[in-house]
C-alpha cells in the first residue's frame, strides 16, 4: 500500500465527515427549494430527495462514530449504533426510491407508481433480511449482510430510476423555456448514477455474492483509494450540480415577478382607461340626467295640473301651455277629445294660434285634421313643409319606444306633429304641436321621446277623469238602488206585519175570546172543562206570542225610534229568551254615529240573519257580537263556538237572497266587504266591513226618515195584539 493510500485510510473519519456533510447540505438546499411555489413537477419530487440527503448524511456521520467506536473497543455501544445506522440507511434509500417514483408517476400520469416503486424493493429487502435472520448467524454479520442487501435492492434501483427520471426532466425544463439548466440535470443524473450503481456495488465484504468479490477492499486494491472517497466525491458533485439546477426556481420566481409587474402595469393602464371612460360616461350621464330632470319636472307639473280640481278642459289648456313652453320645437298646440260618443274628436284646449279658422288651408285647420288622423289611425303622424304627411310606429305598451326616424330624417323640415292620447287601450283624443318659424328648433329625438311621455300621461289622465265620472255615476246609481231595494224590502215587511196584525192576529184574538166564553158557560152550568179546551187555549196563547215576535222581527220599532245599537241590544235580549242555552254577548267600541235609515236597516238585518243561523244550525253555547268603528269603517263580527261547516259548499248550495248569500248581497249594497270563516267542529265567524263615508246623515234627515217610517204597520208591533196572553189563558 503506497503512502497516499495509507494516509487516506488512516484519515477515513474525515472522509466520512465530508461525505455526510455533502449530503446534509444537499438536504438543506432541497428543503429550502421545496418551499417555493412552482409549476414544475420537479419541485414536488425534491421533497423526498431532501429527506434522502438529511437521513443519508446522518447515516454517514453514524458510520463515522462507529469507526471512532472501534477505536475505543466499546462493543455494546457499537451494536446499538449499528442497528440505528442500518435503519437510517434503509430509510434514506426508501426516500431515494420515493423521489424516483414520484417523478415517474408525474411523468406517466399514474399516482400509484410511487407506492409500487417504494413498496416492491422494500418488500424484497424485508423478505431477504428475514431469511438471513433465520440462519442463526452472528448479529454483527447479520447487520453487515442487511447493509449489503439494502445497497443492492434499494440503493442501486433507486439510483438507476432516479438518474433516468432526471434525464427526462430536461423536457419539462425545455417546455418551461429553461433549457439552460438541462446541463445541470445531466450532471445530477451522472453523479447519482455513479454514486448509486458504481459506488454501491463495492460494499462491505460478506459471504453474500457478489460482495465476496466486489467489495470495499477490492476497490481499494484496484483504484488505490477507499470507496468512501469515491462516494463522497459523487455526493459533492451531486450537491453542486443540484444547487445549479435549483437556480431554475429563482428564474421561475423572477419571471413570475416580472409577469406580475407587467400585469400590474396593464391593470393600472386598464384602470386608468376605465376611469377615463367612467368620467366620460359620467359627463354624458350628467347631461342626460339634467335633460331627464327637466323632463320629469315638466311631467310633474303636468301631473299636478291634471290632478287639481276644476273643469277638465281648463286643466288640459293649462297643461298644453306648459308643454308648448317647455318644448323648443313648438310654438302652438291643441288637444282634441272624443266625448259624447262622437266619431271625430273636437278641440278641447288650444294655445299659440293667432288665427283659429277651422278651414283646411290654415295652420289651425291643418292641426285639427292632423290630430283627427292620429286619433283615427292610432299612430303618430307628422306634417312637413312640403306638405308630406308621414306615419311612424309607436308601441304604446313599452315606454321609450317612440323612434320617429322617418319623421326626423325626412329632407323637408317638420312643421307639425300629432300623437294619439291612449288611455288603457283605446284613444281618448290627440295632441298636436306646431311651429311657424323655420328658424325655430328642429325636431329632435329627445323632443319625440318627451312628447311621447306627455301623450301617455295626458291619455291616462283623461281616461282617469272619465273613469272617475263613471264611478261617481255608478255610485249615485248604487245609492239609488240601495234606497229602492231597502224601501221595497221594508215596505213588504210592513205590509206583512200589517196583514198579520189586521187579519191573523184579530182572528186569533177572537178565537181566544170565544174559548174564554166557552169556559165561562161551562163554569155556569157546573160542567167540568174538557182537557182539549185547555190545550186549544194554550195553543192559541202560544200562537199570539209567536205572532208578536214575528211582527217585531219584521220591523222592530226600536230601529226607527232609537237607532241601530238599541235595536241590536233589544234583539240580543230576545235571542237570549228564545235560546236560553246560548250565551250571547254584545260588544261595542268607538263612537258610532246615527246612520242613514237604509244603512241601519241593512246592518241590523245582517246581524239578525247571522244570529238566526246560529240559533237554527250552530248548536253553539257562546256567541259574540262585536261592533267597532275605526277610521271611518264600521266592522261587525258575529262569532260562535258551534259545530261549523264548509263555507264553499254552503255558499254554492244556498238559495240566492236567503241566508249567507243574503248577508253578502246586503254588504255589497253598502259598498262594504263580507268574509265568512268556518270549519267543521271549530265554530263560525261572520265579519262585515261597512264604510261610513256615505252612511251617515244629519239629524234633520234622520228625523225626516223616522217620520216617514212611522206608519200604522210600523207601530203595530209595539201594540198588544188582542188580550194579553195570561188573560187568554185564564
Amino acid at each position: 500500500m503506497n503512502p497516499i493510500t495509507q494516509a487516506l485510510v488512516d484519515n477515513l473519519i474525515v472522509v466520512y465527515f465530508v461525505y455526510g456533510l455533502a449530503f446534509f447540505v444537499l438536504g438543506i438546499a432541497l428543503a429550502l427549494a421545496a418551499r417555493q411555489g412552482s409549476d414544475l413537477a420537479f419541485v414536488d419530487a425534491i421533497r423526498p430527495l431532501a429527506g434522502f440527503g438529511f437521513v443519508h448524511g446522518v447515516h454517514e456521520w453514524l458510520e463515522m462514530f462507529q469507526l471512532i467506536e472501534r477505536a475505543t473497543d466499546d462493543a455494546e455501544a457499537g451494536l446499538g449504533l449499528g442497528v440505528l445506522r442500518l435503519f437510517l440507511l434503509v430509510s434514506s434509500f426508501a426516500m431515494l426510491l420515493s423521489f424516483a417514483g414520484r417523478l415517474w408517476a408525474a411523468y406517466a400520469g399514474d399516482a400509484s407508481l410511487e407506492a409500487r416503486v417504494v413498496g416492491i424493493p422494500l418488500g424484497l429487502w424485508g423478505i431477504a433480511v428475514l431469511w438471513l435472520a433465520m440462519q442463526d448467524g452472528p448479529l454483527a454479520q447479520g447487520l453487515d449482510e442487511a447493509d449489503v442487501l439494502a445497497r443492492y435492492l434499494l440503493a442501486i434501483p433507486g439510483a438507476l430510476l432516479g438518474s433516468w427520471m432526471l434525464m427526462l426532466q430536461q423536457r419539462e425544463f425545455r417546455a418551461a423555456d429553461m433549457a439552460q439548466f438541462g446541463g445541470g440535470l445531466v450532471w445530477c443524473a451522472s453523479a447519482l448514477f455513479l454514486y448509486g450503481v458504481f459506488g454501491q456495488t463495492f460494499v462491505t465484504p460478506t459471504s453474500l455474492p457478489p460482495s465476496h468479490l466486489l467489495n470495499s477492499a477490492r476497490f481499494l486494491e484496484w483504484f488505490g483509494i477507499p470507496v468512501q472517497i469515491f462516494r463522497a466525491t459523487m455526493a459533492v458533485v451531486l450537491t453542486l450540480a443540484m444547487l445549479r439546477v435549483l437556480r431554475a426556481f429563482e428564474v421561475e420566481q423572477l419571471r413570475r415577478l416580472q409577469l406580475a409587474h407587467a400585469n400590474e402595469v396593464a391593470a393600472r393602464e386598464h384602470a386608468l382607461e376605465v376611469e377615463r371612460r367612467a368620467r366620460s360616461e359620467e359627463t354624458r350621464l350628467n347631461l342626460a340626467l339634467q335633460a331627464r330632470a327637466q323632463e320629469l319636472a315638466l311631467l310633474l307639473d303636468l301631473s299636478n295640473t291634471l290632478t287639481t280640481a276644476g273643469e277638465l278642459r281648463e286643466r288640459l289648456e293649462q297643461a298644453l301651455r306648459q308643454v308648448v313652453r317647455n318644448l323648443p320645437f313648438a310654438d302652438a298646440g291643441m288637444i282634441l277629445l272624443a266625448e259624447g260618443g262622437r266619431a271625430q274628436p273636437d278641440v278641447a284646449a288650444v294655445t299659440g294660434y293667432v288665427v283659429r279658422d277651422p278651414d283646411a288651408g290654415t295652420r289651425y285647420g291643418s292641426s285639427v285634421m292632423l290630430g283627427r288622423m292620429a286619433y283615427a289611425r292610432k299612430q303618430a303622424v307628422c306634417l312637413h313643409e312640403d306638405g308630406t304627411v308621414l306615419e311612424f310606429g309607436w308601441d304604446f305598451g313599452r315606454e321609450g319606444s317612440l323612434f320617429g326616424t322617418e319623421c326626423r330624417q325626412y329632407t323637408s323640415p317638420t312643421t307639425m306633429i300629432a300623437l294619439p292620447l291612449i288611455g288603457h287601450a283605446e284613444p281618448e283624443g290627440a295632441i298636436v304641436l306646431a311651429r311657424s318659424k323655420l328658424s325655430a328648433q328642429m325636431l329632435s329625438f329627445d323632443d319625440l321621446r318627451l312628447l311621447a311621455a306627455v301623450a301617455q300621461q295626458l291619455g291616462q289622465s283623461i281616461e282617469a277623469a272619465r273613469l272617475y265620472r263613471d264611478a261617481q255615476s255608478r255610485e249615485r246609481l248604487l245609492g239609488d238602488l240601495l234606497h229602492q231595494i231597502v224601501d221595497a224590502q221594508e215596505a213588504e215587511r210592513r205590509r206583512i206585519a200589517r196583514e198579520l196584525h189586521d187579519a191573523t192576529a184579530q182572528s186569533l184574538t177572537a178565537i181566544a175570546l170565544g174559548l174564554r166564553g166557552m169556559e165561562a158557560t161551562l163554569a155556569e152550568r157546573g160542567m167540568e172543562e174538557p182537557s182539549q179546551l185547555r190545550t186549544i187555549n194554550a195553543f192559541v196563547g202560544n200562537a199570539l206570542v209567536e205572532l208578536r215576535r214575528i211582527m217585531a222581527d219584521l220591523r222592530p220599532p226600536q230601529l226607527d225610534d232609537l237607532g241601530l245599537l238599541p235595536a241590536l241590544h233589544w234583539y240580543v235580549q230576545e235571542f237570549r229568551k228564545r235560546y236560553a242555552e246560548t250565551n250571547v254577548a254584545l260588544e261595542t267600541s268607538g263612537d258610532l254615529p246615527r246612520l242613514a235609515p237604509e244603512v241601519e236597516t241593512l246592518v241590523f238585518r245582517i246581524v239578525q240573519e247571522a244570529l238566526t243561523n246560529v240559533g237554527k244550525h250552530a248548536a253553539a253555547t257562546a256567541v259574540r257580537v262585536a261592533l267597532a268603528v275605526d277610521e271611518g269603517v264600521l266592522t261587525i263580527c258575529v262569532e260562535d263556538n258551534g259545530r261549523g261547516f264548509d263555507p264553499a259548499q254552503a255558499m254554492q248550495t244556498a238559495a240566492p237572497g236567503w241566508g249567507l248569500l243574503g248577508m253578502r248581497e246586503r254588504t255589497q249594497l253598502l259598498g262594504g266587504g263580507f268574509e265568512l270563516r268556518s270549519q267543521p267542529g271549530r265554530g263560525t265567524t261572520v265579519q262585515v266591513w261597512v264604510p261610513l263615508r256615505r252612511a251617515t246623515h244629519t239629524a234633520e234627515e234622520t228625523n225626516r226618515a223616522i217620520a216617514n217610517e212611522q206608519t200604522p204597520a210600523a207601530t203595530a208591533a209595539e201594540q198588544d195584539v188582542g188580550p194579553p196572553v195570561d188573560e187568554v189563558e185564564r
